[in-house]
């Protein structure tokens, strides 16, 4: 697909589905875009997951193989995949057509400023109640489609975060879509724990 044609598609309810790591996505990406990180072997099971089955998708990859990869599978696996974005973000911008980034925040900064920010992890439930950043919230991955729309503003900047990037980068580009203004906390619990910071268990 043409980037005028993927905006126009966009403008009619179809999703942008990017394929790309979740720095590569924060760093720049679609307006509305989702990001789920490509992976061959259970693109199609997380998908089911996270997506609507009648939701109208997109595929952004880098290289455009992927993004063929991607719409191959997901339309073999049930979902409504209109096509993919040729040429990428290179295509895109060259059309004149706006990207956006999201802000990214490593743990040792959201640790110093911790009462700056609502951290969202985004880990399953039995994750979340073995150790999570104290004071923080929870917005599963698998749940986030569905229940981010009743996501409320908590007045202070949102922080999303997961065991290292991939989820979270998910779950900050739905609340993004729907108007937030999220950061992707790099690193995740991972480097969380690494640096034995407190956690709040339970």
């Amino acid at each position: 697909m043409t980037p005028d044609e993927v905006r126009k598609a966009q403008q009619e309810g179809a999703a942008v589905l990017d394929l790309r790591t979740p720095k590569r996505f924060a760093d720049e990406h679609l307006e509305g875009a989702v990001n789920l990180q490509f992976n061959r072997a259970d693109l199609v099971d997380r998908a089911e997951m996270v997506l609507p089955e009648d939701l109208p998708l997109i595929m952004h990859g880098q290289p455009d193989a992927i993004a063929k990869m991607a719409a191959k599978l997901l339309a073999e696996g049930g979902f409504t995949v209109l096509g993919h974005l040729e040429g990428g973000l290179k295509a895109w911008s060259a059309a004149g057509l706006p990207t956006v980034t999201m802000p990214t925040v490593d743990v040792d900064s959201l640790h110093d400023q911790l009462d700056d920010w609502h951290v969202v992890d985004s880990r399953d439930g039995f994750e979340y109640r073995y150790g999570r950043v104290p004071g923080s919230s929870r917005l599963s991955w698998t749940d986030a489609w569905e229940d981010a729309p009743d996501f409320e503003d908590p007045g202070k900047p949102v922080a999303v975060i997961c065991g290292d990037e991939v989820r979270s980068s998910l779950v900050a580009s739905i609340l993004e879509r729907l108007g937030h203004k999220p950061a992707l906390v790099m690193g995740g619990m991972v480097d969380w724990i690494e640096r034995e910071y407190e956690q709040e268990k339970g």
